[in-house]
């Protein structure tokens, strides 16, 4: 680590650089020289004012309207020029705080920087060795946070501190496995680290992994910004918890009782601790991680091209353009604060497909573009943070509609069309109202007290039962009016949604929460029942015409978004079969006018083409759920009729449940057959079995664990094994993988039990897998405690002998917890164009333990 004994030049923005219309800004530098303050204008910084800093004063100044400034100032004689973003906003106003995550190939500090912003940058890793890939040594990112005020978060985990100091080193990355004190050391000795490092004391960090306790110590060392938080997550990801279900999408104070709970800025007061305020990783799609217990459905454009399951197509990704537009238009205030959300750019190395880093810059790209047209700026953790202590107390309340964009993407149990949503979060509550039901589908209570554990992964309690209980809606035939009543006084407060209505211009009996309008210009009102209520109220509505962006005819779904005649980006449909598919079966749609049609990853072999009007065949299939129409209404897409369109995916269609079942119990037992058949067993008692979630018969999963069908055989109890990657994906009844885009881990359990009877034991791991895709794929086996390599296990395209692969271990393989690591590596091109370049997933069909007989 390079040691910085100087002092440059620094400038500070006081009280920040995210102030509201009205408010002053101090600017000073402790040093004399040229201060020049220039304002965007059409993508470019206009002179606004230029004169002297003195070197032991500052300068004020009242910004005269909203919109983005960028400060610059030139130290006397330093040959340097630094550069502070300011913007400047009233409640209409959305603020975006990019995060430029650990996992990219590329900083895009050109792009950004280039449009006069900054950015929140997570990096990882202090031994000097690792310079170059985001590791906190890089001396790049001190630059960065000098010279341009972007926000650097050492991203960090209980176990990342012992290259700092070999007396911090652990060996769980969970911050819940240490005590106050464990958790107080290590932090002093990061802000130690830190300013060594030439940073500016640290007062941010970020981390997957925080608890109650981590929280407190936070806000004893002043580290008042917690970032990297992923409330769309409730799961274990390998060894980290990450159980964060419960959060606001928007920065909020963190509560006293729960680090998942919305709290208030002075909750720490009575303990001397400063406020902690945490950040999403990303805005994220709140529905739909409560539909499929996965959590990349995010504002990250390369979330949107995420190899075998890619949910896009094209040079950028369109979707996340529109998710994008949508937040930015749809995110309406509920009072004085603007609305707060964040951007993240991440992926193209760790998970590196080669158009990840290129959608990443378009998306910077566009989101840069649409600040030009619509009330958007941009701040770091750090500005949000001071706005916050001087004008957010409790939380910064907001009401936003939801769209799928992901609409026929169906990864991880998703629906192909989950409808829309309307999302609340108020100081008090966060609630999800989902599409044509006027109470909420999911409703979390912060002020009730929350008693869980970390790694609760039903935490927290969800009161929207409790809603429906409580107060009832009936609507009338014409729905031009709807009767609520409540028999008791209600325990909270209630929101209540009318789906296609505008509530009549006379009813002001409850609270409305309004809803700034999206390009499909759909009308939901949304009233606020207080809590207390109790009676009967007839609420008058004005129905609305129905939508015309939306078609479903049977197992077809169509949905439109963009704008109409250019303005925005181009219209568009998705056409989406919903039909579980064990292979592609040709179905044919009919066209009325010309289009562009794009597919999924899967089908980019063929598409996009310009199609003319008339019959087109299109291959449906496992991985190609969605085809996409430019320039059109979902009236010039005429699918097939139900009776037609069941006769030409008959075929490929998944059986009924019973069938599957007793094909996948065939398989497992065909399997399991040749399994004990092979040489590496033969001579050993066989324990245990894994059929690698087998229970599923197709689709995707993001826990396997629940669809998994171990056998445990005499001796073998208390064995098991556990995928530590993405899930489990299934082609067909009897066909499923653990799976991982490219290092697949996972571990045995209980053998260190047995080795403790006998030390000399020896055991047989038997591997099975399969080419998904009808490839050759190459892996390197590794036995992680000591990274011993096993060698190198070619999987054939067909499921011959080299489908198998035997591993000998002893308990000298096992790591101090007595856990057997293996991982699958593909060996394949680090960063390649998926499907063009054949890339294949770290998959895993089915495993065997057997023990030498003696």
């Amino acid at each position: 680590m390079t040691t910085h004994s100087s002092n440059p030049a620094r400038v500070e923005l006081t009280p920040g650089g995210l102030i509201n219309l009205g408010e002053s800004v101090h600017i000073s530098a402790g040093t004399g020289g040229e201060l020049v303050v220039r304002r965007g204008e059409a993508g470019a910084f206009a002179e606004v004012v230029r004169t002297r800093l003195a070197a032991a004063g500052d300068w004020r100044w009242t910004p005269p309207d909203c919109g983005m400034f960028l400060v610059e100032f030139a130290p006397d004689g330093a040959g340097e020029t630094l550069r502070r973003p300011l913007a400047v906003v009233t409640r209409e106003w959305a603020v975006c705080q990019i995060t430029v995550g650990s996992f990219t190939s590329e900083d895009f500090a050109d792009t950004i920087h280039g449009a006069g912003v900054a950015a929140d940058y997570y990096i990882t890793g202090f031994p000097a060795r690792r310079a170059a890939d985001f590791s906190c040594s890089d001396p790049r990112w001190p630059a960065y946070e000098r010279l341009h005020g972007d926000a650097i978060h050492p991203h960090v985990m209980a176990d990342a501190f012992g290259d700092i100091d070999a007396a911090l080193d652990c060996d769980d990355p969970n911050w819940d496995s240490l005590s106050p004190g464990e958790i107080d050391a290590r932090l002093r000795g990061l802000q130690s680290w830190w300013l060594r490092a030439g940073f500016a004391p640290l007062d941010r960090i970020a981390s997957y992994t925080p608890s109650n306790p981590f929280v407190e110590a936070c806000g004893r060392m002043g580290i008042g910004v917690l970032h990297s938080l992923v409330p769309e997550q409730n799961w274990s990801d390998g060894d980290w918890s990450i159980n964060h279900w419960g959060m606001p999408t928007a920065p909020f104070w963190i509560a006293t009782d729960d680090y998942r709970k919305c709290g208030a800025r002075d909750d720490r007061a009575a303990t001397g601790g400063a406020p902690v305020l945490g950040f999403t990783m990303n805005h994220y799609h709140v529905l739909s991680p409560h539909l499929t217990h996965w959590g990349d459905f995010v504002l990250s454009p390369s979330h949107f091209t995420r190899w075998i399951r890619a949910a896009d197509a094209g040079d950028e990704s369109l979707r996340f353009r529109q998710f994008l537009t949508d937040t930015v238009r749809g995110g309406t205030a509920l009072g004085d604060a603007p609305f707060f959300f964040v951007a993240g750019f991440e992926f193209g190395r760790t998970f590196g497909t080669a158009d990840m880093t290129g959608w990443n810059r378009a998306g910077l790209r566009r989101l840069f573009e649409l600040a030009r047209t619509e009330k958007l700026v941009f701040a770091t953790s750090r500005d949000v943070y001071a706005y916050h202590r001087r004008h957010v107390p409790a939380l910064a309340e907001r009401v936003f509609r939801q769209r799928d964009s992901w609409m026929g993407v169906t990864v991880n149990g998703k629906p192909g069309q989950c409808g829309d949503a309307v999302i609340i979060e108020r100081a008090g509550y966060k609630a999800a109202m989902r599409e044509n039901a006027a109470l909420p589908w999911m409703y979390y209570d912060y002020r009730e007290t929350w008693r869980f554990a970390t790694n609760d992964i039903h935490a927290p309690n969800d009161r929207a039962v409790d809603c429906a209980a409580e107060l009832d809606a009936r609507f009338s035939p014409s729905g031009d009016a709807v009767e609520i009543s409540a028999a008791r006084p209600l325990t909270r407060a209630i929101p209540v949604a009318f789906w296609d209505a505008k509530l009549a211009d006379n009813e002001n009996l409850f609270a409305k929460l309004s809803l700034a309008p999206l390009d499909d210009g759909r009308e939901v009102a949304v009233i606020e029942i207080p809590a207390g209520w109790q009676g009967r109220a007839s609420i008058a509505l004005r129905p609305q015409a129905a939508r015309s962006a939306r078609r479903d005819e049977g197992r077809w779904h169509l949905q439109a978004f963009g704008s109409q005649g250019g303005n925005g980006f181009p219209r568009h449909v998705y056409l989406h079969l919903d039909a579980a598919l064990m292979s592609d079966t040709p179905v044919t749609v009919t066209l009325k006018k010309n289009a562009r049609v794009e597919g999924a990853g899967a089908a980019s072999d063929s598409f996009p083409r310009d199609v003319p009007a008339g019959p087109v065949t299109l291959d449906f299939g496992p991985l190609k759920p969605w085809y996409r129409f430019m320039d059109c209404e979902p009236a010039d897409i005429i699918p097939p009729a139900d009776e037609e369109t069941a006769r030409m995916i008959a075929p490929a269609v998944l059986p009924p449940q019973g069938e599957c079942e007793k094909q996948i119990a065939a398989a497992n037992a065909a399997l399991g057959g040749r399994a004990r058949a092979h040489p590496a067993l033969a001579g050993r008692k066989l324990l245990y079995e894994m059929y690698c979630g087998a229970a599923l018969p197709h689709g995707t999963r993001s826990r396997a664990e629940a669809h998994d069908m171990p056998v445990i055989h005499p001796g073998g109890d208390g064995v098991s094994a556990k995928e530590f990657a993405d899930g489990v994906m299934a082609f067909a009844p009897g066909r499923a993988v653990w799976y991982h885009p490219r290092g697949l881990t996972f571990r045995i359990y209980g053998l260190d039990a047995l080795a403790k009877a006998n030390p000399s034991r020896k055991w047989t791991i038997l591997l099975h897998s399969f080419s998904p895709l009808g490839d050759e794929m190459r892996y390197q086996v590794s036995i992680e405690t000591e990274r011993r390599s096993c060698g190198q296990w070619i999987v054939p395209s067909y499921d011959a002998g080299g489908a198998f692969f035997a591993i000998q271990t002893t308990p000298a393989d096992l790591d101090a917890r007595g856990r057997l690591t293996i991982k699958l590596q593909t060996d394949q091109k680090q960063i390649l164009y998926w499907w063009r370049e054949k890339g294949f997933v770290a998959a895993l069909h089915a495993l065997w333990v057997a023990e030498a007989v003696e």
